[in-house]
């Protein structure tokens, strides 16, 4: 039985979001997946329906409180949507209170996009394998086994999905100091801020694995240094009179760390780049840079300062009772300072997606996409399935130089890439 709870303090991750959401823009995620028929959306609703019951996540209004927002449970309907606008819209209502996430459909995809106060890349994986799992259920009469991160709608309902991770496993022996060097950002001509404009890539997964060994360096690092590449190349051709460091934000999933089965936010990010004010460096150098940073970096210990400082500031006494209005003057300000101002883009890669065998002959691919950066810079993210990557690359300019250098550059190694773009 689930344990009776009305309410929810948000995580400490997920603070950011609703105070530093504007009227304009909101930090949110999509994921999606293709059948290789037609959905129906009276039996997607009914899966939808079915796996709410049983994922107390689904079932959680963003309130505004005094001192901080939370997360009310409420039984108010959730109705999926035909997908008409531009991925990644944003989700809430004129007071900053509302559902975290919609449903929406397309032919044959599906798509569950995120408001990141709600959870993770990795928990709206699970939200999204889940409903998948019903809708597969119900529409092929198929029985669904019990499979790694998929709910089944009779399944026990553990208080852990629910938990704050970072205040249990948060050690408080040290706590790691946010202060960087602010990061290059590529200029452009914004879009309107309805529109968010999506290049994906489809690779063979082989093929760029092959690439990536021939550098010693792992998929995602060998990704990441291919961006600060794409990055570098832009900043050169600019006018900018002092050349900044050129950085790549990358979540890293705790879970991998500690033992935890929250469905909501934990994850960490560190920002491996280079500073080209040293001199040239060639694609070999780089990808040198992000290998040894992200083995420096990507460690225990060095994650739990980082989780500390973040906790610190929510313990802080003070902090605690100064009015949310205030509160999100100083978060918005923080952000502002630590957010996207020290970093040129975030690259997330959920890595490869795996089904049982009675969901996989339904599904034809799976994609991860972020929503557009508040100042519209380019950023990725990437999933893997049925043996290609699916990077998509979403941004709030017209220009297209970063995504145009990445994939060229991509070609040019030999890795064949089709590229798929919702621009006229």
């Amino acid at each position: 039985m689930k344990q009776v709870q009305n309410w929810y303090q948000l995580d400490n991750a997920a603070k950011i979001y609703p105070a530093v959401r504007t009227k304009r823009w909101s930090g949110n995620f999509r994921l999606s997946l293709n059948f290789n028929e037609k959905v129906e959306p009276d039996i997607l609703q009914q899966a939808l329906d079915d796996v709410r019951k049983r994922i107390v996540n689904l079932n959680l209004e963003l309130k505004k409180g005094l001192f901080w927002y939370f997360f009310e449970e409420t039984d108010r309907p959730v109705i999926i949507q035909p997908e008409k606008q531009s991925p990644c819209g944003r989700i809430g209502g004129a007071h900053n209170q509302d559902m975290p996430y919609r449903v929406t459909y397309y032919n044959n995809r599906i798509a569950i996009e995120i408001f990141h106060a709600l959870a993770d890349g990795t928990g709206g994986l699970i939200f999204l394998k889940s409903i998948a799992a019903r809708y597969i259920e119900l529409k092929y009469n198929e029985k669904i086994p019990e499979f790694e991160d998929i709910i089944l709608c009779g399944s026990e309902y553990s208080p852990e999905e629910m938990e704050d991770a970072f205040k249990r496993y948060a050690k408080f022996r040290t706590l790691k100091s946010r202060s960087e060097l602010r990061g290059y950002h590529f200029k452009g001509t914004i879009l309107p801020s309805d529109q968010t404009s999506v290049i994906t890539g489809i690779i063979p997964f082989s093929k760029l694995h092959e690439k990536s060994k021939e550098y010693k360096v792992t998929v995602t690092e060998f990704i990441v240094s291919l961006m600060i590449k794409s990055f570098m190349d832009c900043q050169s051709k600019s006018n900018n009179r002092i050349e900044k460091p050129v950085k790549v934000s990358v979540p890293i999933n705790l879970r991998k760390l500690y033992p935890s089965r929250t469905l909501r936010n934990f994850a960490l990010y560190i920002n491996p780049g280079i500073e080209p004010r040293y001199g040239e460096f060639t694609f070999q150098e780089i990808t040198e840079e992000v290998h040894h940073f992200m083995r420096m970096n990507n460690k225990e210990k060095y994650l739990n300062a980082i989780m500390c400082k973040n906790l610190s500031d929510e313990f802080n006494p003070v902090v605690r009772v100064i009015p949310l209005f205030l509160k999100n003057v100083a978060l918005f300000t923080a952000f502002k300072i630590y957010g996207e101002t020290l970093v040129s883009s975030t690259f997330s890669n959920l890595g490869r997606v795996e089904l049982p065998p009675e969901m996989a002959r339904h599904i034809e691919r799976v994609e991860f996409m972020l929503g557009r950066f508040m100042a519209g810079m380019p950023s990725a993210a990437a999933a893997s399935y049925n043996g290609n990557l699916y990077i998509n690359w979403t941004s709030g300019f017209c220009e297209k130089d970063v995504e145009k250098g990445f994939f060229t550059s991509l070609i040019k190694m030999g890795v064949p890439v089709k590229i798929e773009s919702n621009l006229i």
